[in-house]
């Protein structure tokens, strides 16, 4: 390791050497004068201190030591400093991850973004202190921050790792993503902010660069897109924003999944919209019985992924249920407001929800679940206050004010209370095995006035969502990017292959029969559970990260070049001004010595 000295005019402290040689070469004029006797001086020996005598050097070897002491003390003031193999500036890179860093023709904020970061590390022309030696790290924002890889030390392994930045977030959090970074990097770490907007503060010189590199455009996009279901069959709905300063026009198309390929298949809808600055268009469209997968898309702009989106057919699957109970009025109280939710599918074998009454013995070897309704002939009417549970699935929407619920007056009663009524309880629920419910509803319709309220259809409707969302399926077939899809696999199911959009396939272990999947890029991802496929779709709709309008570009912040310039390098000073001291410390026990 070759030394640096940041103070090379300490080097001028070696011009003391000039005045101890001085002190040694000039001795003491000094006349001699003879006398009886010496008994009564103190000091004996002749004295040996700087004059202006010149006579051969003195004592040699303390000489040499104040010498060597000069010069060590010389070396110490000139500061010097070496390259130590630690000599690397942790750099923390948060990286804006959201969709708008896309636009662009030629050039987009992240290609601009990455290039100006490898210049940065690995600036052109050689110049020993402009070449710095970075310990890189990645944070992404996203809708959360999210650490990217491990520590790269070269550039090359920095840039590699930029390929996991995908931009296709659906907003960034950069403030949350800045704080992760400063508290990951501690207090001496440098950050450096790659976005297409402008800081929310003025930065001064800090440790902190804010460098945005977007472009003000005008853009068409889809900001809300739905397909639903009605009596009447299938409805689409498309929401197009003019995201822009001016009148724009564009064409729209929407069509089957593959049309375009075929071209025998004529688009289910296509169109010419003229669309007003900042105004949003709304197209209803009636679909075909059983159509498929629809495609809609507008024509190209600078952000392509906001320019198309992907439907698929949202038919919510009836809940198989039985009812098996016998006593008429409550019997066709149960039927008719199960048939008032539309959600229901009656059958004989194989049910997903059966309703019992009290005598009824429930089959414990499938995976039905169970209601059993009881009917006490000692019951009370009861006009409340009634404690309900707000957490449980059942009781959502629920307000009993007003209600008398006739029931029996038992506080012991088999279950985990949901609704009761002072302490006795009126609907309670037990988990069986493999998730398998049983609920008790006690319930004396003559006495009552629950079934005439609308509690009692909204109680039926909570019961068929919760059984509904305990099938295995998925929850939503259309999601926005970014969105969490949630698929509920059979019973024994461990894993799914989860295949993505750009064909990209995994495995995801199932915990609970139940595995999330979060929607990161746009498209349709499928997931296989053994025989069982499942699909849903994933479009980006978000109109504040498709308005381009406010976007910039321009650096902020500075991280101080006189703290760079010497980033890296230890200083060897203390050497010297140990050895400096070893040495005066062995001069003056020489100096005693000869005392």
């Amino acid at each position: 390791m070759i030394p640096t000295f940041t103070f090379p005019l300490g080097f001028l402290s070696l011009f003391a050497i000039t005045g101890l040689a001085a002190i040694y070469l000039l001795r003491t004029r000094s006349r001699r004068y003879p006398v009886s006797s010496l008994m009564l001086w103190v000091n004996q020996q002749q004295a040996r201190q700087g004059g202006l005598r010149v006579e051969r050097l003195q004592t040699p070897l303390l000489f040499f030591l104040e010498l060597l002491a000069i010069i060590l003390l010389a070396l110490a003031v000139a500061a010097p400093i070496v390259r130590t193999t630690q000599g690397t500036i942790p750099l923390m890179v948060v990286l804006d991850d959201s969709f708008s860093m896309l636009a662009g023709v030629d050039e987009t904020p992240k290609s601009r973004a990455i290039a100006a970061l490898k210049e940065e590390l690995a600036p052109p022309g050689f110049n020993p202190f402009a070449r710095r030696s970075y310990a890189v790290r990645y944070v992404l924002a996203g809708t959360e921050p999210q650490v990217l890889n491990e520590e790269a030390r070269t550039v090359d392994e920095a840039i590699d790792r930029l390929e996991a930045w995908k931009c296709l977030s659906p907003s960034a959090d950069l403030e949350a993503a800045i704080s992760l970074a400063a508290e990951l990097g501690g207090q001496k770490t440098l950050i450096l902010v790659l976005a297409d907007e402008p800081p929310p503060q003025i930065l001064g010189e800090d440790r902190m660069r804010w460098w945005a590199f977007g472009i003000p455009h005008s853009n068409m996009a889809f900001v809300n897109a739905a397909r639903t279901t009605t009596d009447s069959g299938e409805r689409c709905l498309l929401e197009i924003t003019n995201l822009s300063p001016h009148t724009s026009r564009t064409e729209l198309v929407v069509e089957v999944e593959g049309a375009a390929a075929q071209k025998s298949i004529p688009p289910l809808h296509r169109s010419t919209l003229e669309v007003e600055p900042r105004v949003t268009r709304r197209i209803f469209l009636n679909l075909p019985p059983k159509t498929p997968t629809l495609r809609a898309r507008i024509g190209d702009d600078v952000l392509v992924v906001d320019n198309e989106v992907v439907l698929l057919p949202q038919h919510p699957k009836p809940v198989l249920v039985d009812v098996r109970i016998q006593e008429p009025r409550l019997r066709s109280l149960i039927e008719n407001a199960l048939a008032s939710t539309d959600r229901v599918l009656s059958v004989n074998t194989e049910p997903e929800l059966v309703f019992l009454d009290e005598t009824a013995v429930a089959d414990d070897s499938t995976e039905a679940w169970s209601v059993r309704v009881i009917s006490e002939p000692e019951s009370s009417a009861y006009l409340g206050p009634f404690v309900i549970n707000l957490t449980h699935p059942l009781t959502e929407g629920l307000s009993l004010g007003g209600v008398v619920w006739g029931a029996g007056t038992k506080e012991q009663f088999p279950g985990t209370p949901i609704i009761t009524a002072g302490n006795v309880p009126l609907l309670t629920d037990t988990e069986r095995f493999a998730g398998v419910h049983e609920i008790r509803l006690r319930l004396r319709p003559d006495l009552s006035t629950l079934q005439n309220s609308p509690n009692w259809p909204i109680l039926m409707w909570n019961l068929l969502q919760w059984r509904a969302s305990q099938i295995p399926g998925l929850q939503r077939t259309n999601l926005r990017l970014g969105e969490v899809a949630a698929l509920k696999t059979k019973l024994g199911t461990t894993s799914v292959e989860v295949v993505s959009p750009d064909g990209g396939t995994f495995t995801q272990p199932v915990v609970d029969r139940t595995i999330n999947r979060k929607a990161e890029a746009v498209g349709i991802y499928e997931m296989r559970a053994g025989l069982d496929k499942y699909a849903f779709s994933s479009n980006a709709l978000y109109q504040a990260e498709s308005d381009l309008t406010d976007r910039v570009t321009g650096r902020w912040g500075d991280w101080g070049e006189e703290t760079l310039r010497w980033w890296g390098y230890q200083s060897f000073a203390w050497f010297f001004l140990l050895l400096a001291i070893g040495t005066l410390t062995l001069h003056l026990i020489l100096v005693k010595r000869e005392a």
